[in-house]
């Protein structure tokens, strides 16, 4: 339903992605037996026509089958679905059949909500090609990962997580596997992690004795932020982790990693010369870190208030030029937990 250029930009993406986790083969070189392929179905539906898919494909599928299934009849039942949607499983099953003649695809594996889809095209190799000369195409489905309450990972589900530095930081990817409920994290380190069945044990251990350590936790959101991002991208979120709390130098830290980790807390935007700035306290109130400016001041009198992680003692206290950090970011915290920052607009 979207634009060809725009499915395009997806397409590279997703290569620049999974190339994080698989192999294509270098411009220039032999394939390894290894070696991944991206395969753009657009190579063989593009050149479809409506005559050819309803004549070589369309033929070999049954009304009352289709109706029959689960996902269709639940959306009949209620809001109704498109013809678009109803004939997606003929396009699926069409892949099947092409990568099964292309490279010899025996195995389409995928969520278990695809089920239906994939044993359609299972059945459609054995009807057009007959199962030859690649034999018996098959098919393998997971159950689809949820959370505790019973919600899936996904990208149309709420609090998504998305392998995309654009669409989700790595700070921020960071932080959701380093929220993990208890409950979750020991099956995320099954699922996603490389560690040792010992490793994750005792984690679990640990989990089960010390829960707010979050070892587990620390432990699955470095593993993946490591995988999807790399080492470097780890390191700098580790250390902004650190520096927001108080545990490293907020100088450090580089102002992609500062606009990624303050875009999670509560924060004041706010415009102009610094000197013009309201107060700290007046900050701290429309940053949300306190409920008005009247706690602020109490905050600051019983030394729990910090900018930049240094005290402030001063209730009438005004930001410097110095305070801003990459020319935009203040850091602010109440006690020892509570973090909020301000962010000056761009001149």
């Amino acid at each position: 339903m979207n634009p060809v250029e725009t499915v395009r930009g997806w397409v590279d993406n997703l290569a620049a992605q999974l190339s994080a986790f698989l192999r294509f083969t270098p411009e220039g070189e032999q394939p390894e037996p290894t070696d991944a392929v991206l395969a753009n179905n657009a190579e063989w539906l593009g050149q479809m026509s409506a005559i050819e898919l309803l004549r070589d494909v369309g033929k070999h599928f049954s009304v009352n089958q289709m109706l029959a299934r689960e996902t269709v009849r639940s959306r009949l039942d209620g809001e109704g679905m498109s013809y678009t949607e109803f004939s997606y499983v003929l396009l699926q099953s069409y892949d099947y059949v092409q990568l099964y003649r292309r490279y010899g695809c025996t195995l389409q594996t995928g969520g278990s909500d695809q089920w239906g889809n994939i044993t359609a095209g299972l059945d459609l190799v054995r009807r057009i090609d007959g199962n030859e000369p690649h034999g018996q195409a098959h098919a393998l489905t997971t159950n689809l990962l949820t959370k505790t309450d019973g919600t899936k990972f996904g990208k149309t589900e709420t609090g998504s997580v998305w392998l995309d530095p654009e669409l989700t930081s790595p700070y921020a990817f960071y932080q959701f596997w380093f929220n993990a409920d208890d409950r979750d994290v020991v099956r995320y380190l099954k699922v996603f992690s490389f560690r040792e069945r010992s490793e994750i044990e005792e984690l679990e251990r640990q989990t089960e004795e010390r829960p707010q350590a979050r070892a587990a936790q620390r432990t699955l959101a470095e593993d993946l932020t490591t995988l999807v991002h790399g080492q470097e991208e780890c390191r700098k979120v580790v250390e902004a982790s650190l520096a927001l709390f108080g545990r490293a130098d907020l100088a450090d830290l580089d102002a992609r990693t500062l606009d990624a980790a303050l875009c999670e807390v509560p924060k004041a935007e706010v415009s102009g010369p610094v000197e013009e700035l309201p107060t700290v306290a007046e900050l701290f109130a429309q940053s949300g870190l306190t409920n008005s400016k009247s706690a602020a001041r109490r905050a600051i009198q019983e030394g729990g208030a910090y900018v930049n992680n240094e005290k402030v003692t001063d209730v009438e206290a005004r930001l410097s030029p110095e305070d801003v950090l990459q020319g935009r970011f203040v850091v602010l915290r109440r006690g020892k937990r509570n973090v909020g920052g301000v962010i000056l607009a761009r001149r």
